[in-house]
């Protein structure tokens, strides 16, 4: 369900769905009883130039439920994998095109996984400390969002200002040089910064007017986190590639896939030995990990639990926005069923909470039965979608509460 125990049998609420793997809660029997029931009649068999029935239809049934045009499906291990799988294919796709493309722009703020070329595009400096050199080909543009730009108004105008970043990296690295842009719809680890249609209306048209593969990251805002299927879907996009992972398997199985157009895949088709993606990983599509897959899409795509999900997050992030009376509280974001508290030492300046204070409110959290996730000087918060609105609302009050008690001891 719902809620975690630790080893005293303390109850919290499972405020981060297990670092939102699992969004349809702990202990749910159907996927356990699909795993094993998969694992009884084939416990294992490689993708390397095999496949199985469980891989194929997973595939099938991705190609379906993704935007259209992605339809050729690379099962992959985990996110990392997925956004790994990205940039090698949209880069070996324009070597195979005898083109000299393969730079990568991203967002400042961005997380995109923990492997090289994933942590390369990710704009978080301090995950990258004591592991360089980065492979080179990657730069980071300014992220849609300022403390200083809150107003409707306002923040549509710096929205738009940020989009023009993009064509400006990419005329300034050369055209001819750059491959993709990789994007979260909505940024996890940075903060849930939620863009505007103009601004995603703009880099779409620069991708095109350039030739820059857009690729969507939605790891974590994929299978019905901003309360679409899709975070995509909010905002129409039609992108060259997207990556998946995390909740893909409810965290009940690692598994993701990088999903691309017939336009990428094609170059990849031909009978010579190099005409293939040079690619892939051991694990990749593990028929536990399809099952796993297939039976969580069946559960999010069934009756309307997305969509209730939703109408419960517009409540609890009307209730998480009340606390921004508190002076403790900076900001609140959020979208679906992924909210951020922005914390501060003083509100007037904006001066983010340090990491001991962040410390202290963290365990407040903790003591008061809240499972939450810290991320700088901020709180993250994306439950499960089957958590009802009366727990809902008794973490809020949790929340209220520890925030309040926190003013007390800056």
């Amino acid at each position: 369900g719902p809620y975690l125990f630790d080893h005293r049998g303390k109850r919290y609420l499972n405020l981060t769905s297990c670092l939102w793997n699992a969004p349809l809660g702990l202990g749910c029997s159907e996927i356990v009883e699909a795993i094993g029931k998969q694992l009884q009649e084939l416990g294992y068999s490689t993708l390397f130039r095999a496949s199985h029935r469980p891989a194929i239809n997973l595939a099938q049934r991705i190609s379906e439920i993704t935007p259209n045009g992605l339809d050729r499906v690379f099962l992959t291990s985990n996110g990392s994998e997925s956004v790994e799988t990205a940039i090698k294919l949209v880069r070996q796709y324009y070597s195979r095109k005898g083109s000299n493309k393969y730079k990568v722009i991203s967002l400042e703020g961005a997380y995109h996984g923990v492997s090289y070329g994933a942590l390369a595009a990710s704009g978080t400096p301090e995950d990258k400390v004591g592991f360089g050199p980065m492979p080179e080909g990657f730069l980071q543009i300014p992220a849609p969002y300022s403390r200083n730009a809150r107003s409707p108004e306002v923040a549509a105008d710096f929205a738009a200002t940020s989009a023009k970043h993009l064509e400006k990296a990419i005329l300034a690295e050369g055209a001819e040089t750059v491959a993709m842009f990789l994007i979260e719809p909505v940024q996890g680890f940075g903060g849930v910064i939620i863009p505007t249609q103009e601004y995603f209306d703009i880099i779409t048209e620069t991708c095109r007017r350039y030739d820059v593969k857009l690729v969507l990251d939605e790891v974590t805002t994929g299978c019905g986190r901003t309360g679409h299927m899709f975070a995509a879907n909010n905002w129409g996009l039609k992108p060259d590639v997207m990556c998946l992972g995390k909740a893909l398997g409810a965290g009940y199985f690692p598994v993701g896939a990088a999903v691309a157009t017939d336009e990428i895949w094609e170059v990849f088709q031909g009978r010579a030995s190099g005409d293939r993606l040079n690619h892939g990983s051991t694990n990749a599509g593990h028929p536990g990990a399809c099952a796993a897959a297939l039976t969580t899409i069946d559960i999010l795509t069934r009756g309307s639990l997305i969509g209730d999900a939703k109408r419960r997050g517009e409540h609890f992030l009307g209730k998480l926005k009340e606390l921004i009376t508190l002076p403790i509280v900076d900001d609140v974001r959020g979208i679906g069923m992924m909210f951020a508290i922005d914390l501060t030492r003083d509100s007037s300046t904006g001066e983010p909470l340090d990491a001991a204070a962040m410390t202290r409110v963290i365990q407040g959290c903790f003591a008061k039965g809240l499972w939450v996730h810290l991320a700088g000087s901020r709180i993250m918060l994306l439950p499960p979608f089957i958590m009802e609105e009366a727990l809902l609302d008794e973490a809020a009050d949790g929340l209220r509460e520890v925030l309040t008690r926190a003013e007390r001891w800056l």
